[in-house]
């Protein structure tokens, strides 16, 4: 049974269950029983001595004589509960008030067999019955449905083609061996959802792809023409809406409305789209049509994406026609739609990517970059719909260039054939092998001669060799981008807490359903606050000598962690990848160093560091330093 997977989907649906039943056994069920024993009750006349109340309760103090004797009451209505559902506490306040103004008594009704138990008023009041009744039951529904499904997801197979969790993480880490993979867990178990809810399809191009619009011919044109003028569309459309507004605001300055200034930004933000239209008009003019020739066409995975970009008006021999100053980026990127209703947006998630500098060529209408890309095979095909939640492939070229960059983007068709380029044989991808080999060993050889000021070791770390033993310190806020993250997410959700923790202590029918619906938001609130805190402020010092390690966390200056390992205690040193940020060519992998005891237990030496070549290269300088065995 899948129980890890099934237990969050089980509490969510027990907590929306069983709160339905909890309010409706609070709320509707005991107005029923009320209502039905109140319609014995005997009538008597009582003088109002208080009321008061207002949009979502009435309550009054009141006597009343029964039989020969005097009693004291306070209940009003039959229902126990506030609500603010229409305007009977309205319409009941205003009623209490007239009699308690001009003396006059108000019929009350006594329970004969209770005499202390009376009610003003004891209609029955249908609609919020109703409303009750209803409201609860779609939480109740809602609750069974989801523990229903938590219930078939726990007995379920696993003859779907999607592994249970402990698989999937499993397949994960045996592809995180391969160093062109580059997916995190989360987008790896996102890409596998996708893959499972679809057919499998078989190697090669689907049938008619190249009936697309722009895929007729190996000749690919950029969007760059599309782009410009979604730009001035929505740039006019913008300013239209935003600059009327400006002939209100004197007005309401007038008015001392002074946050009526608000109004300023719509147009500023009409001048900005404005500029970007003319940045991009401006880019179109000066460079035109730009087409990308395909060989192999169509792209292949598992063999080569590439071909001629012809780039006219640019001239051939010149400071901005270098290698230098050109760049060519392949992608493979997953799209698919976040967030429901209004808040839906359609977001990219890149899956492989490579740049690198292609060959230039001259050609009569300026020049021609030619290049080509290797592609592994383990990447998805393009889609042809591109509808939905779907993969496709895009070109980027750029270049740096006085006045106005040279920005454009291709939608190509890559598939699963393993075809090669006939002519083109500048490759890029052995280019970037290369530099990422050059640089790996450059950077293994300043580790090794002690020079530690590489970019993925002094972000973070602080470090110093000196008397035989090596001092590592990790300050407090290295992790700046992480920390105003947390912040946001303590910020808006501790306001949205905030927020539904004000309406259910304002009582009525609600609160209780916002009470129990404000609990995750209190809890993310909780734990980015406790991140806010600690991200920042928490720092790592590390002493390794010859014979023992000492390893100190603490949180501002309270230590809250002090480890000792003796260095003959440490069989071997591993490094694991503890996150990233960026995504695609600018997506940085960051790792741990971790020294693992015979015991199995682990210590971190060393942490936040960028890039898994300088990782393991520091990895295996204290594995030779502590004279330990070093793994992956």
């Amino acid at each position: 049974m899948r129980i890890l997977t099934a237990v969050p989907i089980l509490l969510f649906g027990l907590m929306f269950a069983g709160g339905g039943v909890f309010v409706l056994a609070t709320t509707a069920f005991p107005m029923w029983q009320d209502w039905q024993a109140m319609r014995g009750w005997q009538p008597a006349l009582a003088q109002l001595e208080s009321v008061r109340g207002g949009g979502n309760e009435t309550k009054a103090r009141y006597r009343y004589e029964f039989d020969g004797a005097t009693y004291q009451g306070e209940r009003v209505y039959v229902s126990t509960f506030n609500d603010n559902i229409g305007t009977y506490h309205e319409g009941l306040l205003a009623e209490l008030r007239r009699h308690q103004r001009t003396g006059t008594p108000v019929t009350v009704w006594v329970n004969p067999q209770a005499r202390d138990e009376v009610v003003i008023d004891r209609d029955m009041r249908w609609g919020l019955f109703a409303f009750m009744t209803a409201f609860c039951s779609v939480f109740v529904l809602i609750g069974l449905v989801v523990t229903y499904a938590g219930l078939r997801a726990s007995n379920k197979r696993v003859d779907s083609g999607r592994p249970s969790l402990r698989a999937l993480r499993r397949e994960w880490k045996e592809k995180s061996a391969d160093p062109q993979f580059q997916l995190s867990f989360i987008e790896y178990a996102r890409q596998r959802a996708v893959e499972s809810r679809q057919p499998a399809s078989t190697s090669g191009p689907p049938p008619d792809w190249h009936l697309r619009k722009g895929w007729e011919t190996s000749k690919i044109r950029s969007g760059a023409r599309r782009g410009l003028i979604a730009t001035w569309a929505f740039a006019i459309l913008w300013n239209g809406v935003s600059w009327p507004m400006l002939l209100v605001l004197p007005e309401e300055l007038a008015k001392d409305n002074y946050p009526a200034l608000f109004v300023l930004l719509f147009p500023l933000v009409g001048l900005f789209l404005l500029a970007q239209a003319v940045r991009k008009t401006w880019e179109y003019r000066r460079f035109g049509v730009v087409s990308f020739e395909m060989d192999p066409y169509p792209g292949a995975i598992g063999g080569h994406v590439g071909g001629y970009v012809q780039v006219p008006r640019l001239e051939y021999g010149t400071a901005v026609a270098q290698p230098s100053a050109l760049s060519v980026r392949l992608e493979c990127v997953y799209s698919y739609v976040s967030g429901s209703g209004k808040n839906r947006s359609r977001r990219e998630s890149i899956k492989w990517a490579e740049e690198g500098a292609p060959r230039i060529e001259g050609s009569m209408r300026g020049v021609r970059l030619a290049f080509r890309f290797d592609v592994p095979e383990n990447l998805p095909q393009a889609d042809v719909e591109q509808s939905g939640a779907y993969h496709f492939w895009r070109l980027g070229v750029q270049a740096e260039i006085p006045g106005v960059d040279l920005d454009r983007q291709f939608d190509i068709p890559v598939f699963k054939t393993g075809e090669t380029s006939s002519a083109v044989r500048h490759d890029v991808s052995a280019q970037v092998a290369e530099r990422k080999a050059q640089t790996s060993e450059a950077t293994r050889q300043s580790i090794a001669q002690g020079d530690f000021d590489l970019p993925g070791l002094s972000r973070a770390m602080r470090i110093s060799t000196s008397g035989g033993e090596i001092r590592m310190a990790f300050p407090m806020f290295r992790n700046r981008l992480l920390t105003l993250f947390a912040a946001l997410f303590a910020g808006g959700f501790g306001f949205a807490s905030f927020q539904m923790a004000g309406m259910a202590l304002e009582g009525g029918v609600m609160a209780i359903f916002v009470g129990l619906l404000s609990v995750p938001f209190v809890l993310v609130a909780i734990a980015a606050s406790l991140a806010t805190i600690y991200l920042p402020f928490n720092n790592l010092r590390v002493r390794i000598a010859r014979n023992d390690i000492t390893v100190v966390r603490r949180l501002l200056f309270v230590p809250i962690l002090h480890r000792r390992r003796r260095v003959s205690d440490v069989l071997h040193l591993s490094i694991k990848r503890s996150g990233s940020t960026g995504q695609g060519v600018d997506k940085i992998r960051h790792f741990k160093v971790l020294a693992h005891d015979r015991r199995g237990g682990k210590v971190t030496l060393a942490e936040d560091i960028d890039g898994e070549d300088v990782a393991g290269h520091f990895r295996d300088y204290l594995a030779r330093y502590m004279n330990v065995e070093s793994r992956a």
